[in-house]
């Protein structure tokens, strides 16, 4: 038996991705288009869009000269990403479920800026879709990605894991902070600026920057549940029955009041990287 596919972990939490926005997915999101460089008439495409954190804050930027196209494979978290834009007036940003690694067959090279935020290490080949993806830019366009910094969410995620396999009688699946004995997780790879930096040179980018946005959140049990509901954690709790998700939900909270944890480092590593 095949566990659940990525687009229908994301589809799963469309319900609760907005409410960690406002205290991670919308900061690190403006950051992004800040640091990005994304400025008035620019057209942009961003990926892995989710519910329109960072294209969002992108089509504020641009105005009504610029433009904004939003991909993200997971229909649910693109409708609301679709109302989400028409809440805040946003005319100048049209959303597509689709697909990113089919992208450099569909669109031109036109773009000014590619942000993803939090994406790039759920790509099935990531060296290769974002060596592609670049092709998408103009000359002298950049490429902008959001990914955990290497110190980010273990204390959080040690705790939600634990559980995990406490119920489970075994290790989790496999993920971004889900401990493994199995091949390094792809954002290993990229969670340093050193490494990141490299990373996107070695696609064929140049002049990378790298910079960390502090993002500490106050833990509570309302965000600690909803931070696991409303991202990729909640891949864990696929095939469990609501009693099992009970229970790891009151493990999950005991342990981060036990282990003291009152706050959630969400640091984020944020890249910039030009095509020549």
């Amino acid at each position: 038996m095949t566990g659940p596919s990525i687009a229908q972990i994301f589809n799963s939490t469309s319900a609760d991705f907005d409410l960690v926005t406002p205290l991670v997915w919308g900061p690190a999101g403006e950051a992004l288009v800040e640091r990005a460089g994304i400025s008035l008439d620019d057209k942009v495409l961003d990926i892995c869009s989710g519910t329109g954190a960072s294209a969002l804050a992108a089509a504020r930027v641009v105005g009504p000269d610029g433009h904004v196209t939003a991909v993200d494979f997971a229909t649910d978290l693109v409708d609301r990403a679709r109302s989400n834009a028409d809440a805040a007036c946003l005319r100048n940003i049209d959303f597509r479920v689709d697909d990113v690694t089919a992208l450099p067959g569909l669109l031109s090279p036109e773009y000014d800026v590619v942000t993803c935020g939090f994406g790039v290490f759920f790509l099935p080949n990531m060296d290769d879709t974002v060596r592609k993806l670049l092709t998408l830019l103009r000359p002298g366009g950049r490429l902008a990605v959001a990914v955990w910094h290497d110190d980010a969410l273990y204390g959080f995620t040690g705790a939600y894991f634990a559980e995990v396999a406490r119920v489970q009688g075994g290790p989790p699946p496999p993920g971004p902070r889900a401990p493994s004995d199995g091949p390094p997780h792809p954002i290993t790879r990229i969670d340093t600026e050193e490494k990141i930096v490299g990373w996107l040179e070695s696609l064929g980018a140049v002049n990378g920057s790298a910079s960390i946005l502090e993002l500490r959140v106050p833990r509570t049990d309302e965000f600690s549940w909803s931070m696991v509901l409303g991202s990729g954690l909640r891949g864990a709790l696929s095939g469990m029955d609501a009693d099992t998700v009970a229970d790891v939900r009151a493990g999950f909270l005991r342990r981060l009041a036990d282990d003291g944890i009152t706050e959630v480092d969400c640091d984020t590593l944020i890249a910039v990287a030009r095509t020549r």
